[in-house]
């Protein structure tokens, strides 16, 4: 089995220079824990719920200062990412070699999908 076959193909994704507010608003309308960052046609980073979570403090920031602030501000830089024509058991490797939970799939420079830690947590437990 391949990448292609398990991830998800209608990834959220948004821009470095969107809000933080934003960010959270897409990944609920999506459902979505993670948004790829796209600058033109390039992927630059990713963006998780966890992400959100670390910066969020109620008693150190207001909500409305946390709303203003940029995605490219909480953002991974570089992010580690995957081939839709890869083997599954190379992209399971790679998350947890690299200690994340989702990897954009990248075909010839271009975003075509994500595929996360669930994706395969879904997959096993619908097949018998």
């Amino acid at each position: 089995m391949l990448v292609r076959d398990m991830m998800n193909r209608n990834p959220g994704q948004i821009a470095p220079d969107a809000t933080l507010a934003a960010a959270l608003q897409l990944m609920a309308d999506k459902k979505n824990r993670h948004l790829a960052v796209v600058f033109g046609d390039e992927v630059v980073g990713i963006l998780s719920d966890r992400d959100l979570a670390m910066v969020y403090d109620p008693d150190g920031m207001t909500e409305d200062r946390w709303q203003g602030a940029k995605v490219r501000q909480v953002m991974t830089e570089k992010p580690v990412t995957i081939g839709s024509g890869a083997p599954l058991r190379e992209a399971a490797r790679l998350l947890l070699r690299s200690a994340v939970s989702a990897l954009p799939v990248v075909d010839n420079g271009q975003l075509v999908g994500m595929l996360s830690d669930r994706d395969f947590t879904r997959h096993f437990a619908q097949s018998e």
